[in-house]
């Protein structure tokens, strides 16, 4: 039987050192000396302590921060708060609240979904990877390289979009292709990025159980449409469809 125990002991001594070696950079600069020792320790806002917040936090693996879901509710601000957090978090992009235009919401649509400047498709892959199964019919981590030209690169502006708080995708679009979509549908990583914001606020539940996102917003090179759901397997699947395909479980999600 093999032993696993040794390497999580081992890398468990590795982070203390580096804590030790992070805190101690810390301190440097502050030029504490013995004689203070016995004051700081009841003023937790000196700067011994902030010293050692900050280096604990560089070591803690930190979570998808958390958010309120309110269905129904234009909760809108905090939302913004939740994206802001979010991209600061896993891509250490700086949102501004304030600069992030949101497009009048309709009755219905009350998920809010940011797609920040700087961020790409592969990079939100990537973090959905780190929170639950994925998989995709390439089997590559390069979803990029699959996708038409403008989907390749970092996005260029901030861009907000509104969808309807369903766990299954639009039952208004059942039965209609890419190409009969008359209305902005989700693109492949808005789609990726609401698995996110859905996975976190209700502490691991998932979309599109009993059917199926096709990302109409999104081309593949070669043609044809990314849809994603959640197999019954247990994994995040995201797949290839054909332009004019439509079937009934196969529905878009209009955004606004």
């Amino acid at each position: 039987m093999e032993n696993h125990e040794e390497p999580a002991i081992l890398k468990m001594i590795g982070q203390y050192l580096e804590l030790v070696l992070v805190f101690l950079r810390k301190l440097h600069p502050i030029g504490l000396t013995t004689d203070q020792i016995s004051s700081l320790i009841k003023d937790k806002n000196h700067p011994f302590w902030l010293a050692f917040n900050e280096a604990i936090k560089l070591l803690t693996p930190q979570p998808i921060v958390t958010a309120t879901l309110e269905v129904g509710a234009d909760a809108t601000y905090r939302q913004i708060d939740f994206w802001v957090l979010f991209y600061k978090q896993h891509f250490n992009i700086d949102l501004v609240a304030a600069d992030i235009k949101i497009p009048e919401r309709r009755d219905g649509f009350n998920w809010l979904v940011i797609v920040a400047k700087g961020v790409t498709l592969n990079q939100v892959w990537v973090v959905c990877k780190k929170h639950f199964t994925c998989w995709n019919h390439a089997r590559t981590d390069d979803l990029e390289s699959l996708m038409q030209e403008s989907e390749r690169r970092k996005a260029q502006t901030t861009s907000a979009f509104w969808f309807r708080d369903r766990i299954e995708a639009d039952k208004e679009t059942k039965n209609l292709s890419a190409n009969q979509q008359t209305e902005t549908s989700i693109t492949l990583i808005a789609r990726c990025l609401l698995e996110l914001k859905y996975f976190t606020e209700t502490n691991g539940k998932h979309l599109d159980i009993d059917n199926i996102t096709l990302c109409a917003g999104s081309r593949y090179a070669v043609g044809g449409v990314p849809d994603a759901f959640w197999g019954r397997g247990g994994s995040f699947r995201v797949r290839w469809f054909s332009v004019d395909d439509r079937d009934d479980k196969l529905r878009s999600r209009v955004a606004v």
